[in-house]
Parts: structure tokens; C-alpha cells; sequence
């Protein structure tokens, strides 16, 4: 039985721009930063006014009255601009806002602020979740445009595409229509709800945010789940472990860039990345630049600003482009990798890992100091190219919003001790890191293997299949809700 389901996806594109419509991108970026400070400002002195006052005669500006002020400020400022993008930038900060004091953000605020030991802490604290002015020195900058005043038209050979947008500005220049490379096709019928468009410190991009209607001919619920289309998924520095095998899974599929050993490990490349990212070159070009910058210091006096000449952002376009190349390969990969296992598993077990705290400093502060910090900074490295969440994202979404499967996060602890076959969790049956055998019944296999195994038992068991329900923290995703994926 198949049925239709609206989902909302992001699609990006990259943007070929002329130098004249680079120069209009850039200066539409930075009216968005203006109209952004500007409503922050407005934002910032409303908040300090009504600090004193009683709740009932507080007073809040309108949406219409931030308009109003920021199109005043920027004419005064004989800045040229865009309505739709000044109104995009207020609408983006009054989201901010209330984003700021959502229940969820304002748990994690208190739970900073107790957690702060020390005057700096404490100030981070206060200040996490709140919006935050806008720099244009920033490498990375975009503005937003409205479902209005544009077109989209594909060449006849479907390799590129045109956009029409900013029509009122785009008169005084040659090429009205921006160029985007088209790599991937846009489904029928969709409904355009926004335009972005960003730039990196290499490109241009354009992405579009739409609603369309997918076909789904499966429906996967806890009733009807089948365990030999079900897996488990270990997340490892170096390798991707999953409980089938995955020369049967990826047979005949991208055989030049999945590199898979022992039938159920994936190679991720970070090894191969690493090289890059550390090679002799890379760190020369990185040292050169500490260099330059550091006589810039020396020679800069208290009132003048940092001035760094043309060779150092020339060799920093290198060390970009190089940079940006990897994690293009890595988000590459992922997408072949998540792709796969989404079309063909009905329920995927992954291990709930909270990267944030895995990879946290072991700096401490002034009072207390930590330990072991070099070693730490090494490991926090190496979990940090692994992109653990960036996976667990890419699967996310593709397994419960496309495909209206299931997705499950288990508890990660003990999983590469507890034996999968008998259930017996002992320190013991890991003697080795590279080895496991269990003390109770002698399964003997890899670590990493087991430990996906152990995954999608507990996966299972949260449904109610397998032998023993245990009481396991777990979160079970299904697409009741439309999530946005970019």
C-alpha cells in the first residue's frame, strides 16, 4: 500500500556569479548584518527600559516599527537596499529571539550558569542561546529572499541553471540571471518557501527551501518490523562498524570509494584525511601565516588596526580551498554511506552519543586545572574528523522524513562489553582493544563488530523484540513530524 507524504528539504546549489554580481551578493549580505544589528539594537534598549518597569506597563515594539527604523537607518546611511532582504533579516532575529527564551534553551542556560565556576564562565553562561550581532568580516555570510520576485530556468543540456532574483538591481549590470551549477534535479510540484544565499571562503551557493509530496510504498511501524532488514551501527575514530555484512549491502555500489574490512567494517578515510590535513606542506603554509601574522603585531601600534598583506590571503585561499576539499570528500562519502543503508534497512540502532561532551577540553581554569591536556586535544581531534553527529544526521533524516522508517538511539554504555549472544557484561571480555571474547559463553569476534550487534539488540528490545526488555535509555524517531534537511 503507498501513500503520499509532504516533506520539507533544502536543496543547495553552487553559484557561478560574475565579479559584478559578486560585488551585489556581498553588499546585500552586509545591508542583511546591518538590518539584523539594528533590530538587535532596538531589541537590546526595549529590554533595558522595561527592566524596571511593572509587567502591565511594559511596552513591546511591532514587527512594523523594526521595519520602519531600519529602512530610516539605512537611508540615512545612503545605503542601498532590499525590502525583501531587511524584512528576511527581521524575521530571522525575531526567531532568534524567541529561540533565545524557549524552554529548552533557557534549560540549558540555567544549567550553565550552575555549572560555572569562575567570572568568565559564568558571563559565557549568561550569554549562551542569545542572539548576537552580525560581523561582515566573517568568512562565512548569507542573507535570506522570500517565495516572491524570482525564477528558476534550467539549460536544454540540464547542467545549469539560471536564477533571476534582485531584478531591481541587477539593471545595471551585464548578466542579470546568476548562474548555478545543477547537479541535482528538483522534484515536481514543489512549493518554494525561501531562498538563501551564502558564501564559504571558496564559493557561492544558493539553496532552496521547498515542500513537496513523496511517495512511500512501505509502512514500517513497531508491529511490523523485520529483524533480518533491521541493523545496528557503531561509530568508531577510523571505521564505521555495522552488525550485517556489508560486502552483501554495498555490492556493485560506489566500489571505488567504499573501502569495507572483516565483511562489517567501513573504512570513514579519516585516516587518509589526516594525512592531508597534517602533511608537511599544509603545516609549512600554516606556520607561514603564524609568521606573518605575528610581525604584523609586533609592527601594529594600539589605535591602528591588524594589516595582513596580499600574500597572506593568498596563501589563505590555498589552505582553504585544501580544507574545504576534505570535508567535501567526508560529507561525499556520508551521503553514499547513509543512502545505502536507508533504501535498504527498515529500522536502523545507533549509538546516542552526546559529541559535545566527548570532545570537551581538558584545559580546566584558573581554579581547577586539568590534566593529560595535550593527549586530550589529540583524542578530541580525532572524534571531531569522525563527524559522528554530521552521520547520525545524514541517517536522520533519511530513514524517518523520506522514507518514513524508524530510527533508534540507544544508550552507548558497556556496548563493546556486553556480549550480544549471552548477554554477559564483564570487563573482562575485552582483554585487548582490538579483541573480544566472552568470559561466559566464548564468542569471540572484533570489538567494533560486537558492539553493533549490541546496538541493535538494545534497538530491538526498545520495541519489545529479543529476548529480555531491558530498561535502557533510548529515543525512538518516527517522521509524525516534518523536519528541515539541508
Amino acid at each position: 500500500m503507498s501513500y503520499f507524504k509532504k516533506v520539507n528539504l533544502g536543496y543547495k546549489y553552487r553559484l557561478y556569479p560574475t565579479r559584478e554580481q559578486k560585488q551585489l551578493l556581498n553588499h546585500q549580505m552586509f545591508v542583511y548584518n546591518q538590518a539584523y544589528n539594528i533590530c538587535l539594537n532596538l531589541w537590546k534598549k526595549e529590554q533595558k527600559r522595561n527592566k524596571n518597569i511593572p509587567k502591565k506597563e511594559r511596552k513591546y515594539r511591532k514587527a512594523v516599527s523594526y521595519d520602519a527604523v531600519v529602512k530610516r537607518a539605512l537611508k540615512f546611511r545612503k545605503i542601498k537596499f532590499s525590502t525583501v532582504v531587511t524584512q528576511q533579516a527581521r524575521i530571522n532575529f525575531l526567531k532568534a529571539v524567541d529561540k533565545a527564551f524557549s524552554k529548552e534553551v533557557i534549560s540549558q542556560r540555567l544549567k550553565a550558569i550552575k555549572e560555572a565556576t569562575t567570572p568568565k564562565e559564568k558571563r559565557k553562561a549568561y550569554r549562551l542561546g542569545m542572539p548576537t550581532f552580525k560581523s561582515s568580516k566573517n568568512i562565512n555570510q548569507s542573507f535570506n529572499w522570500n517565495n516572491q520576485g524570482y525564477s528558476i530556468v534550467v539549460d536544454d543540456n540540464k547542467r545549469f541553471g539560471h536564477l533571476s532574483i534582485l531584478k531591481k538591481f541587477c539593471k545595471k549590470i551585464k548578466t542579470k540571471n546568476f548562474k548555478f551549477r545543477y547537479h541535482r534535479k528538483l522534484p515536481k510540484d514543489y512549493k518554494l518557501s525561501s531562498i538563501t544565499i551564502s558564501k564559504d571562503s571558496t564559493s557561492y551557493y544558493v539553496s532552496f527551501a521547498i515542500e513537496f509530496k513523496k511517495e512511500i510504498n512501505l509502512t514500517v511501524s513497531s508491529n511490523n518490523i523485520n529483524i533480518a532488514k533491521s541493523i545496528g551501527i557503531d561509530l568508531n575514530a577510523y571505521n564505521i562498524a555495522i552488525s550485517q555484512n556489508a560486502n552483501n549491502i554495498f555490492k556493485n555500489e560506489h566500489n571505488n570509494q567504499i573501502k569495507i574490512s572483516s565483511n562489517h567494517l567501513i573504512n570513514n578515510n579519516a585516516k587518509d584525511r589526516k594525512k592531508i590535513r597534517y602533511a608537511r606542506y599544509t603545516k609549512a603554509l600554516e606556520r607561514k601565516q603564524s609568521r606573518r601574522v605575528l610581525k604584523a603585531l609586533k609592527n601594529k601600534e594600539k589605535s591602528e588596526k591588524l594589516k595582513l598583506g596580499a600574500n597572506y590571503k593568498k596563501t589563505q585561499r590555498k589552505l582553504n580551498k585544501k580544507l574545504k576539499k576534505l570535508a567535501n570528500q567526508k560529507k561525499d562519502l556520508y551521503h553514499k554511506i547513509s543512502k545505502t543503508l536507508t533504501d535498504k534497512f527498515e529500522l536502523i540502532a545507533v549509538e546516542d552519543l552526546q559529541t559535545k561532551n566527548m570532545s570537551k577540553s581538558a584545559k580546566g581554569n584558573e581554579i581547577n586545572h586539568g590534566k593529560m591536556v595535550k593527549q586530550k586535544s589529540g583524542l578530541n581531534r580525532t572524534i571531531l574528523n569522525a563527524s559522528f553527529y554530521q552521520f547520525v544526521a545524514m541517517l536522520q533524516y533519511k530513514q524517518t522524513m523520506l522514507n518514513d522508517k524508524l530510527l533508534v538511539k540507544v544508550d552507548p554504555a558497556y556496548t563493546s562489553l556486553e556480549c550480544s549472544k549471552c548477554g554477559n557484561r564483564d570487563k573482562a571480555n575485552r582483554p585487548k582493544q582490538d579483541k573480544f571474547k566472552c568470559t561466559k559463553c566464548g564468542y569471540e569476534t572484533n570489538p567494533d563488530i560486537q558492539a553493533s550487534q549490541t546496538i541493535l539488540k538494545r534497538g530491538l528490545e526498545s520495541f519489545g523484540i529479543g529476548t529480555i526488555l531491558v530498561d535502557l535509555k533510548h529515543k525512538a524517531f518516527r517522521s509524525d513530524s516534518l523536519e528541515t534537511a539541508s
